[in-house]
Protein backbone atom coordinates (compact mmCIF):
# COMPACT_ATOMS: atom_id res chain seq x y z
CA UNK A 1 0.00 0.00 0.00
CA UNK A 2 1.32 3.45 -0.96
CA UNK A 3 -0.63 6.32 0.55
CA UNK A 4 -4.39 6.24 0.93
CA UNK A 5 -5.42 6.22 -2.74
CA UNK A 6 -2.50 4.41 -4.39
CA UNK A 7 -1.82 0.73 -4.03
CA UNK A 8 -0.07 -2.11 -5.74
CA UNK A 9 -0.70 -5.80 -5.45
CA UNK A 10 0.81 -8.95 -6.89
CA UNK A 11 -1.32 -11.78 -8.29
CA UNK A 12 -0.28 -15.30 -9.28
CA UNK A 13 -1.83 -17.97 -11.46
CA UNK A 14 -4.04 -19.29 -8.67
CA UNK A 15 -5.90 -15.96 -8.79
CA UNK A 16 -6.83 -16.48 -12.43
CA UNK A 17 -10.38 -15.13 -12.20
CA UNK A 18 -9.31 -11.83 -10.62
CA UNK A 19 -6.30 -11.52 -12.98
CA UNK A 20 -8.36 -12.11 -16.13
CA UNK A 21 -11.16 -9.86 -14.89
CA UNK A 22 -8.77 -6.92 -14.55
CA UNK A 23 -7.35 -7.57 -18.04
CA UNK A 24 -10.74 -7.81 -19.71
CA UNK A 25 -11.92 -4.61 -18.00
CA UNK A 26 -9.26 -2.61 -19.86
CA UNK A 27 -10.24 -0.56 -22.92
CA UNK A 28 -8.25 -2.94 -25.08
CA UNK A 29 -6.38 -6.15 -24.35
CA UNK A 30 -4.89 -9.20 -26.01
CA UNK A 31 -4.67 -12.86 -25.03
CA UNK A 32 -0.96 -12.46 -24.24
CA UNK A 33 -1.88 -10.60 -21.02
CA UNK A 34 -4.20 -13.27 -19.61
CA UNK A 35 -3.29 -15.60 -16.75
CA UNK A 36 -4.14 -18.56 -18.99
CA UNK A 37 -1.40 -17.59 -21.46
CA UNK A 38 1.35 -17.00 -18.91
CA UNK A 39 0.43 -20.17 -17.06
CA UNK A 40 1.38 -22.19 -20.15
CA UNK A 41 4.93 -20.89 -19.96
CA UNK A 42 5.04 -21.47 -16.22
CA UNK A 43 4.15 -25.10 -16.93
CA UNK A 44 6.97 -25.16 -19.48
CA UNK A 45 9.39 -24.20 -16.72
CA UNK A 46 10.18 -20.67 -17.91
CA UNK A 47 9.27 -18.96 -14.64
CA UNK A 48 6.37 -18.29 -12.30
CA UNK A 49 3.45 -16.27 -13.70
CA UNK A 50 2.91 -12.97 -11.90
CA UNK A 51 0.70 -9.90 -12.43
CA UNK A 52 1.85 -6.61 -10.92
CA UNK A 53 -1.12 -4.28 -10.45
CA UNK A 54 -0.54 -0.57 -9.87
CA UNK A 55 -3.77 1.27 -9.10
CA UNK A 56 -4.51 4.87 -8.17
CA UNK A 57 -8.29 4.50 -8.21
CA UNK A 58 -10.87 2.15 -9.64
CA UNK A 59 -10.42 3.35 -13.22
CA UNK A 60 -6.74 4.33 -13.24
CA UNK A 61 -4.57 1.24 -13.14
CA UNK A 62 -1.88 -0.55 -15.08
CA UNK A 63 -1.30 -4.30 -15.27
CA UNK A 64 2.11 -5.82 -15.88
CA UNK A 65 2.23 -9.62 -16.40
CA UNK A 66 5.59 -11.39 -16.45
CA UNK A 67 7.45 -14.56 -15.58
CA UNK A 68 9.52 -14.51 -12.39
CA UNK A 69 12.67 -16.59 -12.98
CA UNK A 70 15.05 -17.98 -10.38
CA UNK A 71 18.74 -17.21 -10.72
CA UNK A 72 20.71 -20.28 -9.73
CA UNK A 73 23.69 -18.37 -8.33
CA UNK A 74 23.42 -16.99 -4.79
CA UNK A 75 25.39 -13.98 -3.61
CA UNK A 76 26.30 -13.81 0.08
CA UNK A 77 23.70 -16.50 0.66
CA UNK A 78 20.84 -14.49 -0.87
CA UNK A 79 18.62 -15.72 -3.70
CA UNK A 80 17.97 -13.40 -6.65
CA UNK A 81 15.52 -13.34 -9.55
CA UNK A 82 14.87 -11.73 -12.90
CA UNK A 83 11.71 -11.23 -14.93
CA UNK A 84 10.74 -11.51 -18.59
CA UNK A 85 7.57 -11.46 -20.63
CA UNK A 86 6.88 -14.80 -22.36
CA UNK A 87 7.11 -15.60 -26.07
CA UNK A 88 4.67 -13.31 -27.87
CA UNK A 89 3.83 -9.73 -26.90
CA UNK A 90 3.66 -8.16 -23.45
CA UNK A 91 4.57 -5.16 -21.32
CA UNK A 92 2.25 -2.87 -19.37
CA UNK A 93 -1.49 -2.90 -20.08
CA UNK A 94 -3.32 0.28 -19.13
CA UNK A 95 -6.96 0.39 -18.07
CA UNK A 96 -7.38 3.50 -20.24
CA UNK A 97 -5.21 3.89 -23.32
CA UNK A 98 -4.51 7.58 -22.64
CA UNK A 99 -2.84 6.70 -19.33
CA UNK A 100 0.29 5.54 -21.17
CA UNK A 101 0.65 9.12 -22.44
CA UNK A 102 0.34 10.54 -18.91
CA UNK A 103 3.97 11.10 -17.87
CA UNK A 104 3.10 11.51 -14.21
CA UNK A 105 1.10 8.28 -14.03
CA UNK A 106 3.73 6.28 -15.92
CA UNK A 107 6.51 7.70 -13.76
CA UNK A 108 4.68 6.82 -10.53
CA UNK A 109 4.00 3.30 -11.80
CA UNK A 110 7.61 2.70 -12.80
CA UNK A 111 9.08 4.15 -9.60
CA UNK A 112 6.77 1.94 -7.56
CA UNK A 113 7.69 -1.10 -9.64
CA UNK A 114 11.42 -0.38 -9.41
CA UNK A 115 11.22 -0.11 -5.61
CA UNK A 116 9.36 -3.41 -5.55
CA UNK A 117 12.02 -5.11 -7.70
CA UNK A 118 14.87 -3.81 -5.56
CA UNK A 119 13.22 -4.93 -2.33
CA UNK A 120 12.44 -8.40 -3.72
CA UNK A 121 15.88 -9.10 -5.21
CA UNK A 122 14.77 -8.80 -8.84
CA UNK A 123 17.98 -8.03 -10.70
CA UNK A 124 16.77 -7.30 -14.23
CA UNK A 125 13.71 -7.01 -16.44
CA UNK A 126 13.11 -7.89 -20.11
CA UNK A 127 9.98 -6.91 -22.07
CA UNK A 128 8.70 -7.91 -25.49
CA UNK A 129 6.40 -4.95 -26.17
CA UNK A 130 3.03 -5.24 -27.88
CA UNK A 131 3.53 -3.50 -31.24
CA UNK A 132 -0.11 -2.55 -31.78
CA UNK A 133 -0.72 -1.04 -28.34
CA UNK A 134 2.37 1.19 -28.38
CA UNK A 135 2.81 0.30 -24.73
CA UNK A 136 6.46 1.32 -24.80
CA UNK A 137 5.19 4.92 -24.84
CA UNK A 138 6.48 6.89 -21.89
CA UNK A 139 8.97 4.20 -20.81
CA UNK A 140 12.14 5.50 -22.48
CA UNK A 141 12.82 7.65 -19.43
CA UNK A 142 12.70 4.55 -17.23
CA UNK A 143 14.39 1.79 -19.24
CA UNK A 144 16.22 1.04 -22.45
CA UNK A 145 13.69 0.64 -25.28
CA UNK A 146 15.08 -0.71 -28.56
CA UNK A 147 13.39 -1.40 -31.92
CA UNK A 148 14.87 -4.71 -33.09
CA UNK A 149 12.84 -5.57 -36.17
CA UNK A 150 9.77 -4.84 -38.26
CA UNK A 151 6.66 -6.99 -38.36
CA UNK A 152 3.96 -7.31 -41.00
CA UNK A 153 0.24 -6.84 -40.41
CA UNK A 154 -3.02 -6.45 -42.30
CA UNK A 155 -5.32 -3.54 -41.60
CA UNK A 156 -8.62 -5.40 -41.55
CA UNK A 157 -10.67 -2.21 -41.75
CA UNK A 158 -9.77 -2.24 -45.42
CA UNK A 159 -12.20 -3.85 -47.85
CA UNK A 160 -11.65 -7.36 -49.17
CA UNK A 161 -10.93 -5.80 -52.52
CA UNK A 162 -8.16 -3.64 -51.07
CA UNK A 163 -6.70 -6.60 -49.15
CA UNK A 164 -6.55 -8.55 -52.41
CA UNK A 165 -5.06 -5.54 -54.22
CA UNK A 166 -2.30 -5.34 -51.58
CA UNK A 167 -1.36 -8.98 -52.19
CA UNK A 168 1.50 -9.33 -54.67
CA UNK A 169 0.92 -10.79 -58.11
CA UNK A 170 3.07 -13.84 -57.42
CA UNK A 171 1.06 -14.71 -54.32
CA UNK A 172 -2.24 -14.16 -56.16
CA UNK A 173 -1.12 -16.70 -58.75
CA UNK A 174 -0.19 -19.19 -56.03
CA UNK A 175 -3.51 -18.71 -54.23
CA UNK A 176 -5.38 -19.33 -57.48
CA UNK A 177 -3.19 -22.35 -58.23
CA UNK A 178 -3.87 -23.77 -54.76
CA UNK A 179 -7.62 -23.45 -55.24
CA UNK A 180 -7.33 -25.02 -58.70
CA UNK A 181 -5.44 -27.89 -57.03
CA UNK A 182 -8.53 -28.32 -54.81
CA UNK A 183 -6.78 -27.32 -51.62
CA UNK A 184 -9.49 -26.43 -49.10
CA UNK A 185 -9.11 -24.34 -45.96
CA UNK A 186 -10.82 -25.41 -42.74
CA UNK A 187 -11.10 -23.29 -39.59
CA UNK A 188 -11.67 -25.12 -36.30
CA UNK A 189 -12.82 -23.09 -33.30
CA UNK A 190 -11.06 -23.74 -30.01
CA UNK A 191 -14.00 -25.49 -28.37
CA UNK A 192 -14.22 -27.91 -31.32
CA UNK A 193 -10.52 -28.86 -31.55
CA UNK A 194 -10.09 -32.58 -30.88
CA UNK A 195 -7.07 -34.42 -29.43
CA UNK A 196 -6.46 -35.77 -32.95
CA UNK A 197 -6.34 -32.20 -34.31
CA UNK A 198 -3.77 -31.27 -31.67
CA UNK A 199 -1.61 -34.28 -32.54
CA UNK A 200 -1.86 -33.43 -36.24
CA UNK A 201 -0.69 -29.87 -35.64
CA UNK A 202 2.11 -31.03 -33.33
CA UNK A 203 3.43 -33.48 -35.92
CA UNK A 204 3.40 -30.96 -38.77
CA UNK A 205 4.90 -28.22 -36.60
CA UNK A 206 7.71 -30.45 -35.30
CA UNK A 207 8.54 -31.62 -38.82
CA UNK A 208 8.71 -27.98 -39.95
CA UNK A 209 11.07 -27.05 -37.12
CA UNK A 210 13.27 -30.03 -38.06
CA UNK A 211 13.26 -28.89 -41.69
CA UNK A 212 14.30 -25.36 -40.68
CA UNK A 213 16.94 -26.58 -38.20
CA UNK A 214 15.27 -24.37 -35.59
CA UNK A 215 16.79 -23.77 -32.17
CA UNK A 216 15.40 -25.61 -29.15
CA UNK A 217 13.56 -22.43 -28.14
CA UNK A 218 11.04 -23.01 -30.94
CA UNK A 219 10.29 -26.65 -30.08
CA UNK A 220 7.33 -27.53 -27.85
CA UNK A 221 6.36 -30.99 -26.54
CA UNK A 222 2.96 -32.47 -27.37
CA UNK A 223 1.89 -31.91 -23.74
CA UNK A 224 2.44 -28.16 -24.21
CA UNK A 225 0.09 -28.03 -27.19
CA UNK A 226 -2.47 -30.17 -25.37
CA UNK A 227 -2.49 -27.66 -22.51
CA UNK A 228 -2.38 -24.74 -24.96
CA UNK A 229 -5.55 -25.71 -26.83
CA UNK A 230 -7.36 -26.59 -23.63
CA UNK A 231 -6.45 -23.44 -21.67
CA UNK A 232 -6.89 -21.00 -24.56
CA UNK A 233 -9.95 -22.60 -26.14
CA UNK A 234 -11.96 -19.33 -26.21
CA UNK A 235 -9.13 -17.52 -28.03
CA UNK A 236 -7.51 -20.12 -30.29
CA UNK A 237 -8.38 -21.33 -33.78
CA UNK A 238 -6.70 -23.96 -35.92
CA UNK A 239 -6.61 -23.26 -39.65
CA UNK A 240 -5.88 -26.32 -41.79
CA UNK A 241 -5.16 -26.49 -45.51
CA UNK A 242 -6.57 -29.84 -46.67
CA UNK A 243 -5.94 -31.92 -49.77
CA UNK A 244 -7.57 -35.28 -50.42
CA UNK A 245 -8.59 -35.43 -46.75
CA UNK A 246 -5.05 -34.80 -45.44
CA UNK A 247 -3.83 -31.76 -43.52
CA UNK A 248 -0.84 -30.39 -45.47
CA UNK A 249 -0.43 -26.93 -43.89
CA UNK A 250 -1.57 -25.36 -40.63
CA UNK A 251 -1.82 -22.04 -38.79
CA UNK A 252 -2.32 -21.73 -35.05
CA UNK A 253 -4.20 -18.47 -34.59
CA UNK A 254 -5.01 -16.40 -31.52
CA UNK A 255 -7.86 -13.89 -31.44
CA UNK A 256 -8.96 -11.42 -28.75
CA UNK A 257 -9.59 -7.73 -28.23
CA UNK A 258 -9.75 -6.98 -31.96
CA UNK A 259 -6.35 -8.57 -32.63
CA UNK A 260 -5.68 -11.79 -34.52
CA UNK A 261 -2.21 -13.33 -34.62
CA UNK A 262 -0.83 -16.16 -36.71
CA UNK A 263 1.13 -17.41 -33.74
CA UNK A 264 2.65 -20.55 -35.24
CA UNK A 265 2.57 -22.01 -38.74
CA UNK A 266 3.78 -25.22 -40.33
CA UNK A 267 3.51 -27.26 -43.52
CA UNK A 268 4.51 -30.59 -45.03
CA UNK A 269 7.39 -30.19 -47.46
CA UNK A 270 6.21 -32.85 -49.90
CA UNK A 271 2.99 -30.93 -50.64
CA UNK A 272 4.43 -27.44 -51.23
CA UNK A 273 3.89 -27.77 -54.98
CA UNK A 274 0.15 -27.42 -54.25
CA UNK A 275 0.79 -23.92 -52.82
CA UNK A 276 -1.16 -24.53 -49.60
CA UNK A 277 0.66 -21.92 -47.50
CA UNK A 278 -0.34 -18.91 -49.60
CA UNK A 279 -3.94 -20.03 -49.78
CA UNK A 280 -4.06 -20.70 -46.05
CA UNK A 281 -2.51 -17.37 -45.08
CA UNK A 282 -4.79 -15.37 -47.37
CA UNK A 283 -7.90 -17.17 -46.13
CA UNK A 284 -6.71 -16.57 -42.56
CA UNK A 285 -6.64 -12.84 -43.26
CA UNK A 286 -10.22 -12.93 -44.54
CA UNK A 287 -11.31 -15.13 -41.61
CA UNK A 288 -9.93 -12.59 -39.12
CA UNK A 289 -11.73 -9.76 -40.90
CA UNK A 290 -15.02 -11.67 -40.96
CA UNK A 291 -14.65 -12.34 -37.23
CA UNK A 292 -14.47 -8.66 -36.35
CA UNK A 293 -10.72 -8.21 -35.88
CA UNK A 294 -9.02 -4.91 -36.71
CA UNK A 295 -5.48 -6.27 -37.06
CA UNK A 296 -4.05 -9.53 -38.40
CA UNK A 297 -0.49 -9.92 -37.15
CA UNK A 298 1.91 -11.97 -39.29
CA UNK A 299 4.99 -11.33 -37.17
CA UNK A 300 8.38 -10.83 -38.78
CA UNK A 301 11.36 -12.90 -39.78
CA UNK A 302 14.07 -14.58 -37.79
CA UNK A 303 16.45 -11.87 -38.97
CA UNK A 304 15.80 -8.42 -40.39
CA UNK A 305 14.89 -8.62 -44.06
CA UNK A 306 15.17 -12.41 -44.36
CA UNK A 307 13.13 -14.63 -46.69
CA UNK A 308 10.43 -15.28 -44.07
CA UNK A 309 9.87 -11.54 -43.63
CA UNK A 310 9.82 -11.04 -47.41
CA UNK A 311 7.23 -13.82 -47.75
CA UNK A 312 4.91 -12.24 -45.19
CA UNK A 313 5.30 -8.80 -46.74
CA UNK A 314 3.79 -10.12 -49.97
CA UNK A 315 0.43 -10.21 -48.19
CA UNK A 316 0.65 -6.64 -46.90
CA UNK A 317 3.00 -3.66 -46.98
CA UNK A 318 1.83 -2.45 -43.56
CA UNK A 319 4.65 -2.59 -41.02
CA UNK A 320 5.14 -1.94 -37.31
CA UNK A 321 8.28 -1.79 -35.21
CA UNK A 322 8.81 -4.65 -32.78
CA UNK A 323 10.54 -3.31 -29.66
CA UNK A 324 12.09 -4.77 -26.55
CA UNK A 325 12.79 -3.21 -23.17
CA UNK A 326 15.70 -3.81 -20.81
CA UNK A 327 16.19 -2.64 -17.26
CA UNK A 328 18.75 -3.45 -14.59
CA UNK A 329 17.34 -2.89 -11.09
CA UNK A 330 20.32 -4.08 -9.04
CA UNK A 331 23.44 -2.96 -10.90
CA UNK A 332 26.11 -4.34 -8.59
CA UNK A 333 24.40 -7.74 -8.39
CA UNK A 334 23.99 -7.78 -12.17
CA UNK A 335 27.71 -7.17 -12.67
CA UNK A 336 28.64 -9.87 -10.18
CA UNK A 337 26.34 -12.40 -11.85
CA UNK A 338 27.59 -11.50 -15.32
CA UNK A 339 31.14 -12.17 -14.21
CA UNK A 340 30.32 -15.52 -12.55
CA UNK A 341 27.34 -17.11 -14.26
CA UNK A 342 26.55 -18.51 -17.70
CA UNK A 343 22.94 -19.60 -18.03
CA UNK A 344 21.98 -23.15 -18.94
CA UNK A 345 18.80 -22.19 -20.81
CA UNK A 346 18.81 -21.51 -24.53
CA UNK A 347 16.61 -18.50 -25.25
CA UNK A 348 15.80 -16.78 -28.51
CA UNK A 349 18.52 -14.33 -29.53
CA UNK A 350 16.58 -11.25 -28.42
CA UNK A 351 16.48 -12.66 -24.89
CA UNK A 352 20.26 -12.67 -24.45
CA UNK A 353 19.60 -10.04 -21.89
CA UNK A 354 20.40 -10.35 -19.09
CA UNK A 355 24.00 -11.04 -20.02
CA UNK A 356 24.46 -13.72 -17.38
CA UNK A 357 21.85 -15.94 -19.10
CA UNK A 358 23.67 -16.03 -22.42
CA UNK A 359 24.56 -19.58 -23.31
CA UNK A 360 28.27 -20.16 -23.79
CA UNK A 361 29.55 -23.05 -25.85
Amino acid sequence: MIGETTAYQLLNGSEREKWNGLVKACETYDVFFLADYLDLYEQRGEGRARLFVYQENGERYVLYPYLLRNISERIDGRAYFDIATPYGYGGPLYSKQNLQENEGFVSRFRKTFSRYCQSEGIVSEFIRFHPYMDNDDGLRAHMQVTPISEIVYNDLLLSKEDIWANTTSSKKRRIKKSKKNEVEVLFIDGKDITPADVTTFYNIYTETMDKKHASLFYYFPLSFFQSYFQSLAPYVTLAFAMHSGQVISANLMLRSGGFATIHLSASLKEHLSLCPNCNLRYESILWAKENGCRILDHGGGKEKGDSLFAYKQQFSKSLRHYKIGKKVHLESVYQTLSAQLSGGIEWEQAAFFPEYRMRTE
